[in-house]
C-alpha cells in the first residue's frame, strides 16, 4: 500500500532512522541534502528490511567495509546474521543492492594479511597526498571471497569511494529510475516498504535449506530442487551437481563439500572468514 502523508503525497524514497542517528556524517546524510535541494520528497521511518527503499522494487542495504568485515567478528553467529540480512534483501525486494562506502578505496596487502582503508587524506603538493589508513583484519582473499557470496546471493554490490561518492551514486541511481517512471505500474512510482517473508510453505522451507549453502542462491536452489525433487535426493547426488545444474561449477560444489564434510570440531577452531 502507498504511504501518503497530510497533503497526498507519496515518498520516492524511504530512509531507516538508524540512517540518521547520531551525529557523525554519513552518505545518507549527504544524500537527504540533495534530495532536500531536488524537492524529492522522502520518509524517515523503521525498516524490517535493508537502509534506503527507492520505486520500483530497488532496495539498498548500505555497509562502511569496517561494518561489513566488524559484522562478521562480532560474535560466532555474525557470518549467519550477516547473510541472513542480506538474503532478506534479495528475497523481499526485485533489486537488491549493497552499498559499499569505502569499497573502491580497499588496499588489499597480502603480505600482511589484512586490507587497508583510508581514514585520512591531505594534500602536500600539485600532486602528492599523504594518506592514514586502518588496518582491518581480514584476510584479502577472505574478503573477495565474501563479496563473491554475497553476489552469489543476487544481490548487486555498488562500490563507492567515500561517503559522498556514495551519497552521489545514490542519487544517480535515484535519478535514472525516475527517468524510466513511465513504464512503471502505478504502485512502483513509490516507494514501497515490504515486510521480511516468512517462510510458511514447505517449499519455502526447502528453499531455505539448500540456499544456505555456499554459492548456492535461491535460483540455483530451485533448479536444484526441479532436478532432483528433493533437498535429500540432491545432497545423495551431490557429485552430479556441476553436470546437472546449470551455474553450478567445480569451485562452488568444492565448497558446498567442503561445509558438508567438515567436522564440526574442525569448523569451530576455522577462521570464520
Amino acid at each position: 500500500m502507498v504511504q501518503l502523508d497530510l497533503f497526498g503525497r507519496a515518498p520516492e524514497v524511504i530512509i531507516d532512522v538508524h540512517e540518521v542517528s547520531g551525529e557523525k556524517e554519513n552518505a545518507v546524510k549527504i544524500f537527504i541534502r540533495m534530495l532536500s535541494e531536488r524537492n524529492i520528497y522522502f520518509k524517515i521511518e523503521k525498516l524490517p528490511v535493508g537502509d534506503i527503499i527507492f520505486p520500483a522494487g530497488y532496495a539498498i542495504e548500505r555497509k562502511t567495509v569496517r561494518d561489513l568485515v566488524n559484522s562478521l567478528s562480532g560474535s560466532k553467529n555474525g557470518r549467519l546474521r550477516l547473510f541472513e540480512q542480506i538474503r532478506a534483501l534479495a528475497d523481499t525486494y526485485e533489486h537488491p543492492i549493497l552499498l559499499l562506502e569505502g569499497g573502491l578505496a580497499v588496499t588489499l596487502d597480502p603480505i600482511n594479511k589484512c586490507i587497508h582503508v583510508p581514514i585520512h587524506r591531505k594534500k602536500i603538493g600539485e600532486r602528492l597526498w599523504i594518506w592514514t589508513t586502518e588496518q582491518i583484519n581480514i584476510h584479502p582473499n577472505s574478503y573477495e571471497s565474501l563479496l563473491r557470496e554475497i553476489e552469489n546471493l543476487g544481490v548487486k554490490i555498488i562500490k563507492s569511494f567515500d561517503s559522498q561518492h556514495a551519497a552521489f551514486l545514490l542519487i544517480g541511481l535515484l535519478e535514472s529510475i525516475r527517468k524510466n517512471v513511465a513504464k512503471y505500474s502505478p504502485r512502483e512510482k513509490y516507494a514501497l516498504v515490504r515486510a521480511k517473508p516468512k517462510m510458511k510453505s514447505l517449499l519455502d522451507q526447502q528453499l531455505f535449506f539448500l540456499s544456505g549453502l555456499p554459492g548456492i542462491n535461491a535460483s540455483r536452489a530451485r533448479k536444484i530442487l526441479e532436478i532432483y525433487h528433493t533437498p535429500y535426493n540432491a545432497i545423495m547426488k551431490i557429485n552430479r551437481w556441476d553436470i546437472d545444474v546449470e551455474g553450478i561449477g567445480e569451485k562452488i560444489l568444492e565448497r558446498v563439500k567442503k561445509l558438508l564434510n567438515t567436522h564440526y570440531k574442525i569448523a569451530e577452531k576455522a577462521n570464520p572468514v
